[in-house]
Formats: C-alpha cells, structure tokens, sequence
C-alpha cells in the first residue's frame, strides 16, 4: 500500500488525488494547501484526512511513499526534492521548475536519490490527443501545426489566471509546454529557429499574458502557436488544432472529435477524467515495475528549455 501525501488542492490537484485514492492499494494521507476554506468540495470528500498548512510539516508528519504536487510552481522544484531525500516518490504538475538549472536539480535528485519522478504532461494519457498523434504522424513530413489555446477569464478565473502569471510564468510556458512536447512526438526534426512575442493586457501583469510563437524544425515542420489569458480573450474564439502534412491533414474539432482526412474519430465525453486516471496509474506502475524513466526526464528537459528560450524571446522583442 502507498502513503500518498497530496500538496496542492487547487483543480488539479484535486483530480489527481481522487484518481490516486481511486487506485488499489493506495491511502492519502495528508493534503496540503494555504486556506483549506477555499476548499470546501475537497475537504467533504476527503473527511478523514488530515490537513496541514505547512508542506514541510506534513513531510515530516506523514512520512508518505509518493507526494503528488500540484502547487504552484515556484515551489516545485523545492518540494519535489525534499520529497525526494525524505525517501519519497514524486508525481509533479507541469512545468517542472521556473529554470533549467532548476529543472535539472530536480532530476539530478531524482537520479541520487533512486526515486521515481514522473511529470504531469496530461496529453501523452488522452485518448483523443494520443489518436491525433497517430493520425498526424501518418500524414507524413514536413507538418504544418496549429495550435491554438486561449482561455476568457474573469472573475475568480482570471485571479487563477494572474496567480499563474504572478509566478513568472506567461502562458507561452504554462500551457505552450504541452505543445512543445507535442511537436517532439511528432517530429525527428532538430529544432532551428525559435520566435515570440506577446503583450500585456494591463500595467499590473508582471509578464505577458497574450502570446504567439513560431517554432521551426531541421526537417521543414513548423509549429504556430497562439495562447492568451485574461478578460481580453474573445469569449467566441474557436480553438485551432491541426497539422497539415502532404499526406492531408489531421484536426481536434471544437467538439472534441479527431479527423483525418474527413474522416471522424469519436471519444467518450469522460476521456479528460480517464486521462487523469491513466496518468496516475502510470505513475505508480513505474514506481511498482521499477520503470527507467531517464527518457521521460529528457522531453521533459527539452520541452522546459524551448518554452523557456521562447520567453526570453518574447521578453527580448
């Protein structure tokens, strides 16, 4: 049975640690998070589980085999590295660290230590995404890809949104992550050329909360990427999601629907839960099978450096 310490109780937070709890075999022992009161779903459906407002404390309390953090990510690094030395593994939220230096201390932690850290890049558990890398991969190279991911906000959203822009992070890196990772699924391609730019919608944000950037390929792929938080975002913008390739093309639709060349692949309307699940299971299976994950760390590593120099791209222009 794994005692599993949950740091982070936030939307994320909480659907990861269900789905642990969800897992034969597995307790949760303590959640973590500032002002439980903000919480109040949480805590009703984990009534017997004890809180704590200090990480370090419930570290120390709870001596749990895995910590899932799904706090803010300024503290991921630390957190994950204490979890690490105190003989525990670590499942934690996407991006890794704000840094590569910082990034790399995590990893190099994990490798000292002999713990399993797994990363939470959701879309390699999806099925609907795991098919359009399928489908796309088939339609031959170059590949032209889209990518589009902005998300209206006010109201206690878009505090959620500035909470996350607060942290230093623009959206070019907190959701243009997923995106990179992605490319490197679907392309062999060396990176060559990396552009950004962005705005910020008020004198108040501390970075750029409305991106674009063009990522090219050795092989000739391109990825364009669009990505934007805040009221300023159109409540009517459609997503775009496709890749074009001389074979055709493939697209995620806007009712979550896969097409490849007009034809139509179908997915259940739970399939976000399932990933989560999914994600999850496979974490505690690498703890159980004693999975080598030294490839994973390295798309996690690159995927965190191209986001990462496309900031500094952006913030240079």
């Amino acid at each position: 049975m794994s005692r599993v310490l949950v740091v982070g109780v936030g939307r994320m937070g909480f659907a990861h640690a269900k789905a642990c709890a969800s897992l034969n075999g597995n307790e949760i022992v303590g959640l973590v998070a500032r002002d439980f009161s903000k919480w109040p779903e949480v805590t009703s459906y984990f009534p017997d589980v004890a809180l704590y407002n200090d990480f370090y404390k419930a570290l120390t309390f709870t001596k749990p085999d895995a910590v899932l953090i799904s706090s803010y990510t300024d503290t991921h690094a630390e957190y994950s590295i204490a979890s690490m030395k105190a003989g525990a593994d670590v499942f934690v939220e996407k991006p890794l660290a704000l840094n590569v230096k910082d990034a790399g201390r995590v990893i190099n932690a994990a490798r000292q230590y002999r713990r399993k850290l797994y990363v939470g890049y959701i879309l390699r558990h999806h099925a609907l995404w795991k098919k359009f890398v399928a489908c796309a991969k088939t339609l031959e190279g170059p590949l032209k890809v889209t990518m589009t991911c902005n998300q209206h906000s006010t109201g206690t959203e878009w505090q959620l949104h500035k909470n996350i822009l607060n942290a230093g992070l623009s959206p070019l890196v907190d959701a243009g992550i997923h995106y990179v990772d992605l490319m490197a699924q679907l392309t062999d391609g060396e990176l060559t050329d990396i552009k950004a730019v962005g705005v910020k919608s008020s004198d108040d944000m501390i970075v750029e909360n409305e991106t674009n950037m063009t990522i090219r390929y050795s092989d000739g792929s391109v990825m364009y990427f669009e990505s934007g938080f805040g009221p300023n975002i159109d409540q009517d913008d459609i997503p775009v999601k496709t890749a074009i390739g001389p074979s055709g093309y493939a697209e995620i639709t806007p009712s979550d629907t896969v097409v490849i060349n007009d034809v139509e692949h179908n997915f259940k309307q739970n399939e976000y839960d399932l990933s989560i699940l999914a994600q999850q299971k496979y974490f505690f299976d690498a703890i159980e099978q004693d999975k080598d994950l030294e490839d994973h760390w390295k798309d996690v590593a690159l995927s965190l450096a191209t986001v990462l120099v496309a900031e500094d791209e952006m913030k240079n222009n």
